[in-house]
């Protein structure tokens, strides 16, 4: 606390010293706009100016600074050389033209003497029009002139903007104008009228009684916004897809969660047009069953890619990591020629995570008590704006050979391990021009059969009946 006082002594004595030195100068610099005003306002924050506010209406900047750290010309010099006149040098035609048309400031300045000329003419024709004689003596009626005036917001901090567009109309003759760009408006007021509607998009309409004014200033303030609509949309975790002329079913990562482990075959579990069995307990081999078909009659494809096929097809299944899936595309029924004679019953396609909207590292690990153990993870990087890269990683293994509910004497899984990754890599030029390539490796090594069934010494024997499979798969894919 006492730090505290000490701080604040010093900051209040040091603010004091510096002020004792400073020079305060007030001088007109042109603008138009609330955008003028932080321009002008940023670029004369340079080192021994204290302080520097510009007024939007009377053009004037109000400049506080230590004359002894930096020039007054240089101040100016800065102003001029942002795109805005002071009344003894103007600004580079070169560097005006780049400022928004709202910050015009010459061309609005133009306009407005213009109008004004024209109003004063209108104003005096009127007027001698209007010269009558009434009991000898001579009236001059002047109600009819120019109200101008600006439409502003005020955003969250309190600062205002223009409203270009906003309407402004009178509201018994229907006689109205619109704001240019900067939020101004001119409107002729020929004496009858007395009440302005002003309206702009996402704000209530406000009317103003006017008198005889000539300037107006009008603030819809943020506190008179309509209310918003938020509109949410939830997609559903599968749908059939409206935009695929083949009857498609899609089921996404909010499916997929449902049977999160561990393997394409288990993510089938929650959906009811796909059946999903064991072909034995020996090897672990899962078929798919759809339109009552077997799995052979139902063509597999990884991203449109011929996937787990011929003698592979009992043990694909459990060869793509559920956590690299992305959506399942499921097609019922006899398959077009593109996709081959394989999809009788129909086709599955699995889009697996694409590189550059994959999570940058993703990790998760799955234990049951059957000692089941299943780790993944997921890398992928964007590297520039065209290439990107993703490492897809999985490895089961169960080494519980002792599973046996119905006491048969064999295992009621296979144990073993099994190891897989990909790596691929896509350009995108953003021109229409995409190509992926890649490379999948597969290392599975299953070992079934009697519980007893050991390979290290019943290999080759006739002492227990066991199975072994050890699959080793290599592929290198592409496509433009």
């Amino acid at each position: 606390m006492l730090l505290l006082f000490y701080s604040i002594t010093f900051s209040s004595y040091a603010q004091t010293k510096i002020s004792a030195n400073d020079t305060t100068v007030v001088f007109k610099v042109f603008g138009a706009c609330v955008q003028c005003k932080d321009r002008i306002e940023n670029v004369i924050k340079i080192k021994g100016v204290d302080s520097g506010v510009w007024d939007v209406d009377s053009k004037m900047l109000t400049l506080v600074y230590n004359p002894s750290k930096v020039s007054l010309q240089k101040i100016q010099n800065r102003i001029v050389g942002a795109g805005h006149d002071i009344e003894s040098k103007k600004a580079n035609i070169s560097v005006y033209s780049t400022l928004p048309v709202c910050c015009h400031y010459r061309e609005i300045d133009n306009a407005n003497n213009e109008e004004a000329i024209n109003a004063a003419k209108e104003i005096t024709q009127a007027s001698n029009d209007s010269i009558k004689l009434h009991d000898s003596t001579m009236i001059v009626h002047t109600n009819s002139h120019i109200i101008k005036g600006v439409v502003l917001e005020t955003d969250k901090k309190g600062v205002f903007k223009p409203l270009a567009g906003a309407t402004v109309i009178w509201l018994h003759s229907g006689v109205g104008t619109s704001t240019d760009s900067s939020g101004v408006f001119a409107i002729k007021h020929s004496g009858t009228e007395s009440r302005l509607l002003v309206s702009y998009a996402g704000y209530k309409a406000d009317t103003i009684s006017v008198s005889d004014m000539n300037e107006l200033k009008i603030i819809l303030a943020a506190g008179s916004q309509l209310k918003e609509v938020l509109i949410t949309s939830k997609q559903r975790s599968t749908y059939l897809s409206a935009l695929n002329p083949v009857r498609t079913q899609i089921m996404n990562e909010k499916e997929l969660f449902k049977a999160a482990c561990c393997n394409l075959s288990e993510s089938f579990e929650t959906n009811p047009s796909v059946d999903v069995s064991y072909n034995d307990a020996v090897t672990g081999s899962k078929q798919i069953q759809l339109l009552g078909l077997s799995g052979n009659y139902t063509q597999l494809t990884v991203e449109n890619l011929p996937g787990p096929r011929g003698i592979a097809t009992a043990l694909g299944l459990n060869s793509i990591a559920g956590p690299w899936i992305e959506s399942i595309q499921l097609s019922k029924g006899t398959g077009s020629v593109v996709n081959g004679y394989e999809s009788i019953a129909g086709q599955i396609n699995v889009e697996l995570k694409k590189p550059e909207k994959s999570e940058q590292l993703f990790a998760n690990a799955y234990v049951n008590d059957f000692g089941k153990t299943d780790l993944n993870l997921n890398l992928s990087k964007k590297i520039g704006a065209k290439w990107s890269t993703a490492l897809l990683l999985h490895d089961d293994f169960n080494t519980n050979s002792k599973i046996d509910f119905n006491k048969d004497g064999f295992r009621d899984l296979p144990t073993g391990n099994q190891l897989s990754l990909i790596n691929r890599w896509k350009f995108e030029d953003g021109k229409g021009f995409i190509t992926q390539f890649g490379v999948k490796i597969l290392n599975d090594k299953k070992t079934g059969g009697e519980t007893s069934f050991d390979p290290a010494k019943d290999k080759f024997t006739s002492n227990h009946y066991g199975l072994g499979i050890n699959t080793e798969r290599y592929e290198a894919f592409a496509k433009i």
